[in-house]
């Protein structure tokens, strides 16, 4: 089974304001909207604002946005915090390296040299996480191999109604929760039908950040890479996946990310089933039949080989059957392309853990 490196693309994190030296007074600032009346001069105050928030963005691409909120911190308490959107552009270059526990001082520096605030990188670990995307990179995945990626997913899912694909040159993916029009779905998402989705990452960088990864001249890395992202969504979530011990960015960064995108993926799905080809002619019908079943069950080009490169039988017979093996497989009576797609698909969805039966109701916890 192939390894993929998780790691984080971006999130919500809020660092308790004990902890920070505000350097930008605008975010704790008090600012008072007045009316004044033409006719008789009279000033009246309509509305009040404590703070505005600090927003940025960049000429290259990247955005930033720092503010001061008071959030809940337990019953009937609430606490002010420094909260702040990261993502994985704030690395620049090293965009394909996601949040890590090894990048982290990275983007802690990128944010300091904004100078909005100051904190120490180990109060910066501290903060609280919400609204989190988790996320791992495909390499050399075709456009081919995507669509049949596609296929397999809407193939082995107990809900397909919840998936939607697109195969167009401004947007190539498929995602869940399926949404009415004008809906995001990470907004539609609740804990038990999560945010899910694979996409083409240069489509994603040419349609929708083309100016950051033209700066950054990423636009080469990322031909042929099909990208897996997820939500950990809020604290109930959290609670979902039994990972409320990890309150802070530091826990996170620590964990088992890989675990976590396999606890969320898995909520869609059973037992991988993969796309199987309709036989061309009756004569080879059994034996194409087998073949593909053993692919739809995961086998590998060595483990069909063997089963026909066989010692169980006479020498004449061995070689008919490796002849017929070798026929099949020349042909395209078993495509190569899908034969192919479907290892990259089974190294996939290995790695996200569907592999045994999985039931699980999805409306049991319609949060």
């Amino acid at each position: 089974m192939k390894n993929y490196n998780l790691k984080v693309d971006s999130a919500k994190i809020s660092i308790p304001i004990d902890y920070c030296e505000i350097l930008n007074k605008d975010l704790i600032d008090t600012f008072q909207l007045d009316r004044t009346n033409l006719n008789t001069g009279e000033q009246t105050t309509t509305s009040t604002y404590t703070g505005e928030p600090f927003i940025l963005n960049t000429d290259y691409g990247t955005y930033y946005k720092i503010w001061i909120e008071n959030q809940p911190s337990g019953k009937g308490i609430s606490e002010t915090f420094l909260s702040i959107l990261v993502n994985s552009k704030h690395l620049g270059a090293d965009y394909f390296k996601g949040i890590t526990k090894e990048t982290v001082h990275l983007l802690y520096q990128n944010v300091m040299e904004q100078n909005v605030f100051k904190c120490t990188l180990n109060d910066f670990l501290k903060s609280r996480y919400t609204d989190t995307d988790i996320a791992f990179d495909i390499q050399d995945m075709s456009k081919e191999h995507f669509e049949i990626l596609k296929s397999n997913i809407k193939g082995s899912t107990l809900y397909p109604e919840l998936w939607t694909s697109t195969h167009q040159p401004k947007n190539s993916g498929i995602w869940t929760p399926k949404t009415p029009r004008n809906v995001k779905p990470r907004a539609f998402a609740t804990p038990s039908k999560p945010y899910v989705k694979f996409y083409d990452k240069q489509i994603d960088f040419q349609t929708r950040s083309n100016l950051f990864a033209m700066h950054f001249d990423l636009i080469e890395q990322s031909k042929n890479v099909v990208r897996f992202e997820a939500t950990i969504k809020n604290s109930e979530h959290k609670r979902l996946l039994k990972i409320q011990e990890l309150k802070t960015f530091a826990d996170l960064l620590n964990s088992d990310l890989t675990k976590i995108a396999s606890d969320i993926f898995k909520r869609y799905f059973e037992k991988r089933k993969f796309v199987k080809r309709n036989t061309d002619t009756p004569m080879d019908k059994l034996i194409t039949d087998l073949v593909n079943l053993a692919i739809s069950k995961g086998s590998t080009k060595q483990d069909i080989y063997k089963a026909f490169d066989r010692d169980d039988v006479s020498r004449k017979s061995n070689h008919n059957l490796v002849s017929k093996y070798h026929q099949l497989y020349k042909t395209d009576k078993i495509k190569k392309e899908l034969f192919e797609a479907n290892e990259k698909s089974k190294s996939i969805f290995e790695f996200l853990g569907v592999e045994e039966q999985l039931k699980i109701n999805l409306e049991d916890r319609d949060v």
